[in-house]
């Protein structure tokens, strides 16, 4: 029977072990060095994308357009060290929605998009009045399909449709990584709520270190069984890499690798609450997670189109390896960390049986 899929904010209850486990350093170190920093650096990048989509709309050329493609590259980056905090700011106002509709079942997002462009819909154009419209047409795969979809080359015709709406798209996605930083580090932001513990929202640093590990095992989940597993299939012939979120821009696996380096530096800090005689438990964690990407970086780097790269027998031999040490990471992080620290993370929202 199937199991009832869960919310990431499902309570789970922290066991009595945990009571001897000082979490509140790790917790700290963690907002200070890692949560915060990220989502600072995502509101930079998508402020310098605002910027070079403003450039190209103005100043239509093949070098405005390389520099637009390159500030989304570095958005998309930005994002992915992020995009496993589901929870808090995230949440408000279907914020990570509107940064990244994915997966677009029936592709009913992609198709909104399509339209828009299709009809020259002017309100688009508006950041304000695109905000109103259907998130899966202002974020981060709307602007995907604008820079680099069918017709893109039209994008640096004088007066643009397609490069004022992907402008319009940029603010928004500015607006989103302003509000989810601000809520994160104002006065009484969701940081403040997490180093407090205080019962507003989390009674003790334990749960708060609990709600941190899920978030980071579930991403891993996400990225070894949709991103990858889902594309590559049971074999070559039957993969389908047009399900990965950015293939059209060519950066599928520089999110997955963002991904990955956004769990490894918020679990290599977690992993500082680990008992002595379970240290080795990062260091088993910090290896999957560096094995995984040793193998992905790489390919990441290939120029070739991603549907090209998929169909190379070696390159899908390599993306099939690297669920394994994927895999691997998962498990330190859903079932052996937890147990170390007294934690219990209960139902995985991604799992049925």
């Amino acid at each position: 029977m199937k199991r009832l899929i869960l919310t990431f904010i499902a309570a789970a209850a922290v066991q009595p072990a945990a009571a001897q486990i000082a979490f509140r350093p790790v917790v700290e170190q963690a907002l200070d060095d890692v949560i915060l920093p990220s989502y600072a650096s995502l509101a930079e990048a998508a402020s310098a994308e605002t910027g070079a989509m403003t450039t190209l709309c103005t100043e239509p050329s093949a070098e405005t357009l390389d520099a637009a493609r390159a500030g989304f590259a570095d958005l998309v980056t930005a994002f992915g060290r992020v995009e496993l905090y589901r929870i808090g700011p995230a949440r408000e106002d279907n914020r990570f929605e509107r940064l990244f509709f994915w997966p677009d079942r029936r592709s009913r997002g992609l198709h909104q998009v399509q339209g828009i462009v299709a009809d020259e819909d002017e309100t688009a154009t508006d950041p304000a009045t695109l905000y109103d419209k259907s998130v899966a047409v202002q974020g981060l795969l709307a602007l995907d399909f604008v820079l680099a979809g069918d017709g893109s080359e039209s994008i640096t015709e004088p007066g643009s449709f397609r490069c004022r709406y992907g402008a319009s798209i940029a603010q928004v996605i500015q607006r989103n990584a302003e509000e989810m930083l601000d809520d994160w580090q104002g006065p009484d932001g969701y940081a403040t709520l997490m180093r407090a513990a205080d019962g507003n929202i989390y009674r003790t640093h334990g749960e708060v270190a609990q709600d941190l590990i899920k978030a980071a095992a579930e991403e891993l989940q996400i990225v070894g069984d949709f991103k990858l597993g889902n594309v590559l299939g049971d074999s070559a012939k039957d993969a389908r890499p047009r399900l990965a979120p950015f293939w059209r821009s060519g950066l599928a696996l520089s999110s997955i690798v963002a991904n990955i380096d956004g769990v490894a530096a918020l679990g290599g800090v977690l992993a500082g609450a680990l008992p002595e005689a379970e240290a080795e438990m990062g260091g088993a964690l910090g290896f999957e997670l560096g094995r995984a990407r040793a193998v992905i970086a790489p390919l990441a780097d290939d120029p070739r189109p991603f549907e090209d790269l998929v169909a190379d027998p070696d390159a899908y031999r390599r993306l099939e390896y690297a669920r394994s040490p994927i895999g691997g990471a998962f498990r330190v992080l859903d079932q052996r960390m937890p147990g170390a620290l007294g934690l219990t993370l209960g139902f995985n929202s991604l799992d049925g049986d």
